[in-house]
């Protein structure tokens, strides 16, 4: 089910993270972030400067590649009585955030969860985009979803407690079943025919702990 949004409000781009349209912008999110690498285990990479950053960016595209952006949904409103809270203040600035870190970023499709604070943590992004939101229910249906997308980059807005089995599933790696995700994880996840997948962990606005 795909939801059309107002037109985008264009807003001013932050200098942390620029955006090739090539395949090459997930090389770099590599080179400055904690790599879970599928036969090394964990490892840190360390980046000397941004310009390291931006030429890996400028590599040429990968047309089988395909390159898969998870976050949780923004910080949540604590106090909303009832089964179905939105975003915090803090959450909507998450958001907003969100927006502006990947906002160059050619997205292909968007996926979101029917909960109210998922679906608004995506929302700006999307309508920076000019984008649409496709809603998924269920895990499976979000992991098959992904494989129809070679080539292309897409962003999945999940949960604490369903991000680890979407990741758990595309890697086949039955270890991340039980990691933790907070509000400021950002995995990025290439994922390619013949090639061992590559799982990287960023974190974008605020700083936070882990919150159920």
């Amino acid at each position: 089910m795909r939801e059309r949004l107002p037109p985008p409000r264009r807003v001013g781009h932050t200098a942390f993270m620029r955006w090739s349209r090539g395949w090459g912008f997930a090389l770099a999110l590599a080179l400055a972030a904690f790599v879970l690498n599928a036969a090394d285990g964990p490892r840190e990479v360390l980046v000397a400067n941004a310009d390291s950053a931006t030429r890996a960016a400028l590599a040429g595209p990968d047309t089988f590649a395909t390159t898969v952006i998870l976050v949780r949904h923004a910080d949540k409103d604590t106090n909303f009585v009832g089964a179905d809270p939105p975003l915090s203040a803090a959450g909507m600035l998450r958001a907003q955030e969100l927006a502006r870190v990947l906002g160059d970023v050619p997205f292909s499709t968007i996926y979101v969860t029917p909960w109210a604070r998922n679906r608004q943590t995506a929302e700006p992004l999307a309508r920076r985009l000019g984008d649409t939101l496709t809603v998924v229910d269920a895990i499976g249906e979000t992991v098959r979803s992904i494989g129809r997308h070679p080539g292309e980059a897409v962003l999945v807005v999940g949960h604490s407690n369903t991000l680890p089995q979407i990741l758990a599933a595309l890697t086949q790696r039955s270890e991340l079943d039980t990691l933790r995700v907070g509000y400021d994880d950002l995995f990025v996840l290439t994922l390619g025919p013949g090639r061992a997948s590559r799982l990287v962990r960023l974190h974008y606005g605020a700083p936070t702990q882990f919150f159920r």
